[in-house]
């Protein structure tokens, strides 16, 4: 009986080092491609890698720096299904007090981005509601080619 707890034991303690070793590789595969989206993937810094499952995949979530940063430094959100090769990168920047006609498209494409994020489980529910809230608010006071 003992050989058999035993076993049972060893089992599920290998189990679980081939599942943090199996973590570690997407976090490692999620990194390189997030890397690979910089001018210089060298010097892009991480943080807080996480991985959990949706829907059958790994998904990685996680913060991106491309230099160096202080610890307040500005951090990227970002989000990486395994086997994929675009990882969704949310930029962070808060939404400014006026946007420029030119800009209108940057900050809706990345509004987007956090609505991925929200649906991978990279950030809490409603974030995206509450950014998006804010970014209306903005683009319904800015003026187009001089009116309002």
């Amino acid at each position: 009986m003992k050989r058999v707890i035993i076993l049972g034991v060893s089992l599920c303690l290998c189990s679980g080092v081939a599942h943090a070793a199996n973590g570690s590789a997407v976090i490692t595969e999620a990194e390189r491609h997030v890397a690979a989206t910089l001018p210089d993937p060298h010097a892009a810094t991480f943080r807080n890698a996480t991985v959990h499952a949706m829907d059958g995949a790994a998904v990685v979530c996680g913060e991106m720096a491309e230099h160096n940063p202080p610890a307040d430094g500005v951090y990227k959100k970002f989000g990486y299904v395994q086997g994929q090769d675009d990882p969704v990168i949310f930029s962070g920047r808060p939404v400014p007090a006026k946007i420029q006609f030119n800009e209108v498209n940057s900050w809706l494409n990345d509004s987007i981005k956090l609505e991925d994020l929200e649906e991978m489980g990279c950030v809490p529910k409603g974030t995206y509601h509450h950014y998006n809230e804010q970014l209306n608010q903005v683009m319904a006071q800015r003026s187009q080619f001089g009116v309002n």
